[in-house]
């Protein structure tokens, strides 16, 4: 536009595009920039973006529209509002040489600097800035989480273009009014996950981000050993920033912003384009450890290369050897010995699948997307930003106006075995039909014992006997005594080979999931299904072989098998029971806790009904609790568990006798849910700690019968076969 100067023409070009102005006019438009009305600016990340904007003394806050990137609102104590603005100011005012002069080391993340994050606003997104002032007594601020571009909107231009277009307005009145929405949303636990969502930077990660979801994981730790044993030295740790019952592992998240790369000197990381991952060149990395420093999520280690070196890895320094990356001198990218590398996740992006996620046995490691994980806005509100609030997000279909940051993935787990969004190479079918084999072997023998004992005519032995030459002319009486079931006798035989033998191959799964032959020929995920169907499935096959005749010293064998079965149930409930006890409880008791409270204000007599519940079983477990025995309280942990149903029941039809025209069938359950919940909630202060002991303490167990049970098993055979031959 010809009003305009050069130095707006830009930005009017890309402000035209936002579906928000659809409908004013170029002229409008270029007039209101003109006289800064509209303004298009930038931010790099870390960034407050109050005071810029605050404007004249007095007069309205401006309101904000973003283009790109990220805007955050969080509180502050005082002095650290007041450090980094001092910074930011001396920043903008300093010379191009004192600039040069500054460590290209980042200070910490303003998301973590940060008392609690309490708003997070992408592109499409339009807030009035002067919403918030404080928060608990401490300031709130704007800063830009990432590195991002938006638009102010005067408060009188919004005022002389919503009078000329009502249309405008309208867009207007819808976007504020799902900014409003999606605050009053965070209260409670909902907050707490947006400030962990932007805290830890998922936010600002990238595609995907790695999770361990604790109620599957085992804590093999082969996804560590697999990312080792493909690199040398691994390039992700268990253990990370954890929120209920997801581990959001150490590994690198591929952050929108990239941080790490800035401060390289060496060109030696960068972010590919095309693959949409950070990599590092390590025939140029000189070691120098600024990429590390930078990440704020721990996700780049340092490698040395050098023998004696505290992190030397000598498998490590074999690859990059193999591929000539150390190499140095004339001619060669590095001028000088490099005394260690960085070594970072690049998603295994040379390769067609995640080693860390094909290794882990249960489906436990997986990749999703931050954003459909935290789910921080509705699919509906999504859409409206979109096409500029054309269409009204509050009207669209209640499928897309689903609940904002849910609960339920952090306290219950999202029970995902299939690696998600992450490459892996993982059977789906073949535990199933290994199951199915295993069952139908065993059910059909278990069927011919039966109809031996009930109904010999129609057994399988009866119809070979009837079909034999040589007892055709046996009368029914001697043929049905030939027809029954022992120790000893051929199907007793074939069962105890088989049952053997799936046992044994159980014993010895610790080295089918380390031998590369094996994983070669079928995933862990597949071996170690495989192991729990023949843990399973042979003893049971034993066990009819045994025809419980266990007079014998083979007794000893039978009862070492049952032991080894039970402790590896134990150990397998408990593995999934520990993380459910330990993790996740705090958040899913407050969100329950919250529910209640509201509840008390509108059905106070039934929630009457639920406080006295709820106190009887705080009081049952605190009985438990001061009880030093750790089985009893491990008995307690699985009878609480069978009666979970009953005793939803028991409330739900206690809450029945409600008379309260408000307190309808929908509120009932969700009631009775909530309380069946915080019941089990209180195991964890119970149990959680003895449970810990047993799970570290079961293997002793399982381990030492496995082998008794294995040498009893081989001189029963040898002793067998030598009868029999």
């Amino acid at each position: 536009m010809a009003m305009l100067p050069p130095s707006l023409q830009g930005d009017f070009v890309s402000i035209r595009q936002l579906p928000i102005f659809t409908g004013i006019s170029d002229q409008e438009l270029a007039m209101a920039m003109a006289q800064g009305g509209i303004s298009q600016r930038a931010a790099e990340r870390d960034l407050f973006i109050g005071e810029p904007l605050a404007g004249v003394q007095g007069a309205a806050a401006p309101v904000v529209y973003i283009m790109q990137g990220q805007i955050a609102a969080a509180v502050f104590t005082q002095g650290d509002l007041q450090e980094r603005r001092n910074r930011q100011r001396r920043l903008e005012n300093a010379t191009a040489e004192e600039l040069e002069e500054e460590s290209l080391l980042k200070p910490p993340p303003l998301a973590r600097v940060a008392q609690k994050n309490v708003a997070l606003f992408i592109p499409g997104d339009l807030f009035n800035i002067g919403v918030m002032s404080m928060g608990r007594g401490m300031p709130v601020a704007f800063y830009s989480a990432a590195p991002c571009t938006y638009v102010t909107l005067d408060q009188r231009w919004i005022a002389e273009l919503a009078v000329r277009h009502p249309f405008f307005e309208e867009r207007l009145r819808r976007a504020l009014a799902g900014s409003r929405e999606r605050m009053a949303w965070l209260s409670g636990v909902k907050q707490e996950l947006l400030d962990f969502f932007v805290r830890q930077g998922l936010s600002v990660s990238g595609e995907m981000v790695r999770v361990r979801q604790l109620g599957l994981c085992i804590d093999c730790k082969l996804c560590e050993e697999a990312c080792e044993e493909r690199y040398g030295a691994q390039r992700l740790t268990l253990g990370g920033y954890q929120l209920g019952m997801l581990d959001f592992v150490y590994t690198c998240r591929t952050c929108s912003d990239q941080r790490c790369i800035d401060p390289c000197a060496y060109d030696s990381i960068r972010f590919d384009p095309v693959k949409k991952e950070v990599v590092i060149n390590e025939s140029t990395c000189t070691g120098c450890t600024a990429c590390a420093q930078a990440c704020p999520y721990g996700a780049i280690d340092m490698v040395e290369v050098e023998p004696g070196g505290p992190t030397f890895k000598q498998d490590f320094k074999a690859r990059l050897d193999k591929k000539k990356a150390l190499t140095f001198g004339p001619g060669t990218p590095r001028q000088a010995r490099a005394r260690r590398i960085a070594n970072k996740c690049d998603h295994c992006i040379a390769y067609g699948d995640q080693a860390c996620v094909s290794a882990c046995p249960t489906g436990a490691l997986i990749e999703l997307n931050a954003f459909d994980l935290f789910r921080e806005r509705s699919r509906a509100m999504v859409k409206a930003g979109a096409v500029g609030f054309e269409i009204d997000p509050s009207k669209a279909p209640r499928k897309e106006r689903g609940e904002v940051l849910p609960v339920t993935p952090f306290t219950d787990g999202v029970v995902v075995r299939t690696g998600g969004l992450a490459k892996v190479k993982r059977g789906r079918y073949a535990p199933l039909f290994f199951w199915g084999v295993g069952l139908l072997a065993f059910m059909i023998s278990l069927g011919e014992i039966l109809l031996r004992k009930y109904w010999p005519v129609m057994s399988y032995l009866y119809s070979q006997i009837r079909t034999n030459p040589e007892f055709a002319d046996l009368p029914e009486s001697a043929v049905l005594a030939k027809v029954g079931y022992r120790a000893g006798d051929e199907l007793s035989v074939w069962t105890g080979v088989i049952g053997t033998g799936l046992m044994i191959i159980a014993a010895i799964y610790p080295i089918f999931r380390r031998i590369k032959v094996f994983r070669w020929l079928a995933s862990n995920t597949m071996w170690f299904d495989f192991h729990l169907m023949a843990g399973v499935i042979g003893p049971m096959l034993v066990g009819i072989h045994s025809a419980l005749q266990l007079e014998s010293w083979v007794s000893a064998a039978f009862w070492s098998m049952a032991i080894v079965v039970l402790s590896g149930f134990l150990g397998r409930y408990l593995y999934t029971q520990v993380p459910e006890l330990s993790s996740g409880v705090e958040l899913e008791e407050l969100d329950h806790e919250r529910a209640f409270q509201q509840a008390r204000m509108y059905y106070p007599l039934a929630m009457s009904t639920v406080d006295r519940e709820l106190a009887g079983h705080r009081a049952r477990a605190d009985k438990v609790a001061r009880s030093p025995g750790v089985w009893r309280a491990l008995w307690w942990l699985v009878m609480e568990d069978l009666k979970r149903g009953l005793r939803r029941r028991a409330i739900n039809r206690v809450l029945k006798k409600v008379r309260d025209e408000r307190f309808d069938r929908r509120v009932r359950k969700d009631l009775v849910k909530r309380a069946g919940r915080t019941i089990l909630i209180g195991r964890s202060r119970v149990v959680a700690p003895k449970a810990q002991v047993l799970l570290n303490s079961w293997k002793k167990v399982h381990v030492p019968f496995t082998i008794i049970l294995t040498g009893f098993a081989a001189v029963h055979i040898w002793i067998s076969w030598s009868r029999a031959w």
